[in-house]
């Protein structure tokens, strides 16, 4: 049942162009854990928001080693959830706040990844396009995670591929994002608040393109205006619709040993 006590909503055959926005909701089941709200990340550890503001870095490069190479490691080690897997399945283009790599993990070939990855590493100098892939581990250091301290091409530190406050979101990935909420006919937004900007423009301009527009997060947020921009909200766990409409959509029976956690 929705939050309206109307019948589940479930895509159709009309829906050629499914777009998926994720939050972190998606991959609280993994023990990553959200970053809003009195028991989230920001809330229990504040420290380590305050070392998520650019204008403090490089001396606050060993925290976000800290945080993000843990991120990394715990993403790592429990792998994508039923819900990443479902979406991959449905061969449903993703954009997502995410910067876990599960999507890409559960085999999404199209990942537009609004807040950076955990999973590469960057250098600091603003003009270096030097990058490479981290092997998260645990400590402060860059070395820690598999990763030089200092960049092999200027010798600036490096540091996670991440946005902090005060960051601008990746032009490409930003631009991809639009692309998608335009072009979908049907845009689900899963496991995020939908109130950090830019994405929070999302699926409104789905909306305005002519796309359905559904939620489904198992504490959907009590804001009529919020509310307002969606079709249809599913208060119920991601991980449990997903795989449903997957199955439906691809005509498939339940196969549970494909969703181990």
């Amino acid at each position: 049942m929705t939050a309206g006590g109307h019948a589940r909503f479930c895509p159709g055959e009309e829906h050629g162009e499914i777009v998926f926005l994720t939050g972190s909701g998606l991959s609280a089941r993994t023990g990553l854990g959200t970053f809003r709200g009195p028991d989230g990340l920001w809330a229990m550890e504040p420290e380590t928001e305050q070392a998520m503001h650019a204008e403090l870095l490089p001396g606050s490069l060993p925290m976000l080693w800290s945080v993000w190479g843990r991120m990394a490691r715990i993403a790592l080690d429990h792998g994508p959830t039923p819900g990443h897997r479902a979406i991959a399945r449905l061969g449903a283009p993703v954009i997502t706040q995410n910067i876990d790599g599960l999507h890409q993990a559960a085999g999404s070939e199209v990942v537009a990844e609004l807040h950076g990855s955990a999973l590469q590493a960057v250098c600091l100098g603003p003009e270096c396009r030097w990058r490479a892939t981290v092997v998260p581990g645990a400590g402060s250091r860059a070395e820690d995670h598999g990763v030089p301290a200092a960049c092999p091409d200027c010798g600036e530190p490096t540091r996670p591929d991440v946005v902090l406050f005060d960051e601008n979101l990746p032009a490409d990935a930003l631009e991809l994002a639009v692309r998608l909420a335009r072009r979908a006919d049907l845009f689900v937004a899963v496991g995020t608040s939908g109130v950090v900007f830019p994405a929070a423009q999302l699926a409104p301009t789905a909306k305005a393109h002519g796309a359905t527009t559904v939620l489904i997060d198992i504490d959907p947020p009590p804001d009529p205006a919020l509310r307002a921009i969606f079709d249809h909200i599913i208060a119920e766990d991601a991980h449990e619709v997903l795989p449903d409409w997957e199955r439906t959509l691809n005509q498939v029976g339940r196969s549970s040993f494909l969703d181990p956690f």
